[in-house]
């Protein structure tokens, strides 16, 4: 079971960066209110904007790589999980950067009878009740619960496990406990992704620490599409407004350097789209790009890796 989750997450994270393409399917908006309001950081994926968007449609046509797909079919098939039809949302939250602190929350149309009677089939999985939920784990550091028959919780943390359930608790309505990320999709509600960094040092650590990450505090980011153009956002908060302009030279810098390296012209417009504003303690990134143009893009990437 624990090969399976891994290759279920892989799959679902490749397929929310548009590397696999899966029709529309309309359902209700993923609940992220499992996030605790003291997590480092946090992500969330809207699939039905995800698989209805220009981007991923253009994806459709060039098929993707199907060999990425093909490797898992079969355990799909024996969890009964059809990522592209029955999942409608995914978020990723965690206290550090430890990876066995993360919880993955999936948000769809599930088999729950089956897929538990897959985790007793292990011998060594054990049920710990908690609170209205049960606590499954196997393998010794996997853990899951069913938080309600659509939404399941994954994570190497039996803890993380329980404070995502007594979140979800606390917060009955479909906002997230995550202020910060709650924020950021209010201030984004057509967005296919989001997402938020409560303590840029407290995940970055200390050691090796580039000196201008230290003075960023917090940070956030989405994407969304409108018309034919895929929307990029971002903004910082630094610890003072000579930082904050410090950061805007820092990022107007790699984009120069950027632009240096780069032969592909379509690159550099792209690059040269990109627009950057400085409001006191804030840095605010904003780009707009046609998202044909960018798929061109991608196709010239991805040639190396024989993706198309």
């Amino acid at each position: 079971m624990k090969k399976a989750i891994l290759i279920l997450t892989a799959l679902i994270l490749a397929l929310a960066l548009g590397l696999i393409a899966a029709p529309a399917d309309r359902a209700e908006s993923p609940q992220t209110s499992v996030v605790p309001p003291d997590v480092q950081w946090a992500f969330h994926i809207d699939m039905q904007k995800l698989t209805s968007s220009t981007l991923f449609k253009g994806l459709l046509e060039e098929k993707g790589p199907a060999k990425m797909k093909g490797k898992a079919d079969q355990l799909l098939g024996k969890l009964k999980i059809d990522p592209m039809k029955d999942l409608k949302g995914i978020t990723v939250f965690g206290r550090a950067k430890k990876d066995e602190d993360a919880v993955v929350a999936l948000k769809g149309k599930f088999d729950k009878a089956h897929l538990l009677g897959l985790i007793k089939a292990e011998e060594s999985h054990k049920e710990v009740p908690y609170g209205k939920s049960t606590i499954y784990s196997w393998d010794g550091d996997d853990f899951g619960a069913f938080a309600a028959d659509d939404l399941i919780l994954l994570s190497e943390s039996e803890e993380a496990i329980k404070l995502a359930l007594d979140a979800l608790e606390k917060n009955k309505k479909d906002v997230s406990a995550f202020p910060f990320l709650a924020r950021t999709m209010k201030d984004s509600p057509n967005a296919i992704f989001v997402a938020a960094v409560n303590s840029i040092s407290g995940l970055v650590g200390e050691k090796g620490k580039p000196v201008i990450l230290s003075k960023m505090r917090q940070a956030s980011g989405a994407i969304s599409e409108s018309g034919e153009n895929v929307n990029f956002k971002v903004s910082i908060a630094a610890e003072s407004a000579q930082v904050a302009r410090d950061v805007e030279q820092a990022i107007r810098g790699l984009i120069a350097m950027a632009n240096l390296q780069m032969a592909d012209a379509e690159a550099q417009s792209f690059a040269q789209s990109i627009k950057i504003v400085v409001d006191g303690e804030n840095v605010r990134i904003d780009a707009s790009y046609p998202a044909s143009k960018l798929m061109g893009l991608a196709r010239g990437k991805a040639k190396n890796l024989s993706f198309f």
